[in-house]
């Protein structure tokens, strides 16, 4: 192959490169084509059908169960029925499952998150062998399903004395996110480059120095990420938490709004339901409004270089 058949392709993508650029440079856009009309509308749409959702569930969780039960359930309610909440968090038992979950939650996402740096430091800027397969073998745990892995759990937890304990519950959240978390902060590791821990070496800094001084205060996009994905995934876990956990005064939402939705059934109180719900639902839904920059940041900066 000649030379100048080589250099075509780079010709082109330079000029190309030029031309994105200099449209940058005078304030065009890229032009408009019907796919990304389509793709708008249909996030457009699934957005809007979210929002209505919430409204639905907002306006039900305000209504008496009277009005519920007796008018349309898209009728708007004029009661504004705000002790359906007082009532809930006090008479429902939703303060205790709101206390549990927020104990568990962030125990585990502690937890996970700090075995996770400590286990991607090693994979990611120490050179041994075999650290790819020990890096596939931890990664392998995403593809495990969850049916697959209660029984030897509830085993495990009952013969440590552990089940039906909130402890017990913690574990198997942290090692239920440990996976997930060492691939994104080993991909966000081999970002920083390694000078940084050659020039702590002539400085006189030893691995462990090196690691909590100049790495650890570089994590955190990545730590962010992965702390807020294993918070989210914490809180709103259920099937793990309604097969360890059998007190009703250590359970967490999911199963206690569980609980509510039995009690609905049977004793028609939907709206204290539905006020449980958004009581539920607020937290994540402020943490993630909050911080989901540093969602995005944390992810993409392993694919970055």
């Amino acid at each position: 192959m000649s030379t100048d058949t080589m250099a075509a392709p780079a010709a082109r993508t330079a000029r190309a490169g030029g031309r994105i650029r200099r449209r940058r440079s005078r304030g065009e856009h890229p032009p408009f084509r019907l796919f990304h009309l389509v793709l708008y509308l249909i996030m457009g749409a699934g957005g809007a059908s979210a929002i209505a959702a919430y409204l639905w569930v907002i306006n039900a969780s305000l209504k008496t169960n009277v009005d519920f039960i007796g008018t349309s359930p898209f009728a708007i309610t004029d009661t504004w029925s705000f002790g359906n909440y007082l009532e809930a968090w006090q008479t429902a038992g939703v303060a205790t499952y709101f206390g549990n979950s927020v104990l568990v939650s962030v125990c585990a996402t502690a937890i996970g998150v700090g075995f996770a740096v400590l286990a991607a430091y090693p994979l990611a800027r120490v050179r041994f062998r075999g650290s790819s397969i020990v890096l596939a073998v931890i990664v392998s745990g995403l593809m495990v399903p969850w049916m697959v892995t209660f029984i030897p759990l509830y085993l495990t937890l009952q013969d440590l004395g552990l089940l039906d304990s909130q402890l017990g519950l913690i574990l198997v959240y942290a090692t239920y996110n440990l996976p997930f978390n060492v691939y994104v902060m080993v991909g966000f590791m081999k970002t920083l480059p390694r000078e940084l821990e050659e020039a702590a070496a002539v400085d006189g800094a030893g691995p462990a120095s090196a690691f909590l001084r100049v790495i650890v205060p570089l994590l955190g996009p990545g730590m962010a990420s992965i702390t807020i994905i294993s918070f989210l995934n914490n809180w709103n876990e259920f099937f793990y938490a309604l097969v360890f956990i059998t007190t009703p005064d250590r359970m967490t939402l999911p199963v206690g709004l569980w609980q509510l939705n039995q009690a609905a059934t049977y004793g028609s109180q939907w709206v204290t339901l539905f006020a449980g719900m958004m009581i539920t639902v607020l937290p994540v839904l402020v943490v993630f409004a909050f911080l989901q920059k540093h969602i995005t940041r944390g992810l993409t900066a392993g694919s970055l270089k």
